[in-house]
């Protein structure tokens, strides 16, 4: 696997679960203006209050094929590992796929992420340890403090002044 960033913004991303790691991705992708669809028989507080809220749309019902169609990102966060699996072998070739209780099923990897400003950092151990990589991304993210941030942004403009007067 290679590193992405991937703008999903206006993007359709299924969420498939209702626990609290499909919250966490739920929160992820909320953040990043993406349109969330969330399907589940049964969900935390959280995630209701959310779709209460028309954050996002939950179809309280379990997963089928069909569902599966004409999405961007499938996040299969359920609490069965099998279930999990299933979604992974019936997406579309060309589907990304995230599978939390077996990273190696899918094709994508969400890693932990950190945003200061324009800086993003990700961490992963492609599935290995997400507490860990969470900790190593935290110890990252301390090193730049507001002045490396606002530099950043000057930075960011210098370069988007000079792109103009070419």
């Amino acid at each position: 696997m290679i590193p992405l960033h991937i703008d999903v913004k206006g993007k359709q991303i299924l969420i498939v679960g209702g626990g609290k790691i499909a919250f966490r991705r739920l929160l992820l992708f909320l953040h990043e203006g993406a349109n969330i669809t969330l399907i589940s028989p049964e969900v935390i507080p959280e995630i209701e209050e959310y779709a209460r809220q028309n954050k996002l749309h939950w179809i309280k019902k379990e997963i089928e094929q069909a569902d599966l169609e004409q999405v961007f990102l499938i996040i299969a966060a359920t609490n069965d590992p099998s279930i999990n699996e299933w979604i992974a072998e019936q997406a579309g070739v060309n589907q990304l796929v995230n599978v939390v209780s077996k990273a190696e099923k899918g094709n994508v990897i969400v890693p932990k992420s950190v945003k200061k400003g324009r800086l993003t950092l990700s961490v992963s151990t492609n599935g290995a340890s997400p507490k860990l990589a969470k900790q190593i991304c935290e110890q990252l993210s301390e090193q730049f403090d507001d002045r490396f941030i606002n530099e950043l942004d000057k930075m960011y403009e210098l370069r988007k002044n000079h792109k103009q007067n070419r």
